[in-house]
Formats: C-alpha cells, sequence, structure tokens
C-alpha cells in the first residue's frame, strides 16, 4: 500500500496514495482498502508501544468519498488504556478533511501467542506458500 508512519510519542501519522489496485467504484478507493489503511495505523501504535494484542473490534466510519491517486493523511493514537484493554483511535484526511475515522479495541496477549501461531503457520495453511497461490479460485 506504501503506507508510511512517523512515531510521535504515543502516535502515528504519515501518508498514503491509493491506486488502482485499491479501486472499488471506478476512480474510487474501496471501503475495505480505508479500513485496512486506518487498522494498519492503529497496529503501529501498539508496535510502538510495544503491546503484543490482538483486534478485538474495529469500527470504520466513512465520511465521504475517497478517490484513487489522491494523497491521504493518516493518523493513531490511544484514547484509553483499561487493564489489558487498549481503545485506539484513527483519520485518515484528505487536505485535512476527514474521510474516514475508526475506533478499536484491542486486547493485550502474552507474545507466546504469536510465536505459536508462526510454529504452526507451516502446516495450517499450506496453500499461502507463494508457488500454490495460483491454484486458488473464487467463487464467484
Amino acid at each position: 500500500m506504501g503506507l508510511r508512519l512517523h512515531a510521535d510519542g504515543e502516535r502515528v501519522s504519515g501518508t498514503v496514495t491509493l491506486d488502482r489496485r485499491h479501486e472499488g467504484a471506478p476512480g474510487f478507493a474501496h471501503g475495505g482498502a480505508l479500513a485496512t489503511v486506518l487498522d494498519d495505523a492503529l497496529g503501529s501504535v501498539l508496535t510502538l508501544l510495544r503491546v503484543p494484542a490482538v483486534t478485538a473490534r474495529l469500527e470504520v466510519n466513512y465520511r465521504r468519498p475517497a478517490f484513487l491517486g489522491r494523497r491521504f493523511e493518516v493518523e493513531a493514537w490511544v484514547e484509553s488504556r483499561e487493564g489489558r484493554k487498549l481503545h485506539l483511535g484513527g483519520e485518515l484526511r484528505e487536505d485535512g478533511e476527514a474521510v474516514a475515522d475508526a475506533l478499536g479495541l484491542f486486547l493485550e496477549v502474552d507474545v507466546e501467542h504469536f510465536l505459536r501461531g508462526a510454529r504452526e503457520l507451516p502446516e495450517t495453511l499450506p496453500a499461502a506458500r507463494a508457488d500454490e497461490r495460483r491454484d486458488i479460485r473464487l467463487p464467484w
């Protein structure tokens, strides 16, 4: 996606330009691409904080259309923290105007959660290997 983020305290900010690979309706970015940008930014806050966590909920509000080929600013931050729960917020803007915003609830987990998944990956997802991806057929 070409998302470039920079840290500032407990916030991240950066820019991204979406292209035809991210198209939904002709000329517009797909809502899933916008959600992905926001999710990546929120996840980067967790990385910045060095908190291993998983997404419990991600809510995206779409404010206006996002045209392809435009430069968007993205920012994400910590809203609050309650024990293992981290509430994060983020916003995607074009020329200072909100295009989409997100609220996410993340649950802190032991790092072993991710290590266990990495060890099991070759057995549980053999089709994820690059040489086998060409055989995937979508049902529609």
